[in-house]
């Protein structure tokens, strides 16, 4: 159990949880309102941040160096979110394409 190995997965699957939170919250302000899908992203990167910083001063009392779970943390909240953030723009075009079938124009708004 004091493999480096499993601290780093642990932290890897702490950090793929962040990014579904984040992908979660992407997704919600994306539906209801998508002009404020800008100023969520301080949010977005508050949680992520939060979650290196716990991680990194949470090492400290865990059996594992930091190394092993600053670097699981890093993977598990980069790959995740690149993956999150294609299906997040298949998303956005599906939607635009709703929206321009439904309201007649095009991708511009003239027409």
């Amino acid at each position: 159990m004091d493999s480096p190995l499993v601290g780093g997965l642990l932290a890897f699957a702490g950090g793929s949880a962040v990014s579904l939170l984040n992908y979660f919250i992407n997704l919600r302000t994306l539906k209801n309102k998508p002009s404020a899908l800008a100023s969520v992203s301080v949010a977005r990167q508050v949680l992520s941040i939060g979650y290196l910083v716990l991680v990194f001063f949470l090492a400290r009392v865990l059996p594992w160096d930091e190394v092993p779970l600053l670097l699981g943390a890093g993977v598990g909240l980069t790959v995740p979110a690149v993956l999150l953030a294609i299906r997040l723009a298949k998303v956005n075009d599906s939607m635009k394409k709703t929206r321009s079938d439904t309201t007649g124009k095009g991708d511009d708004g003239n027409g």
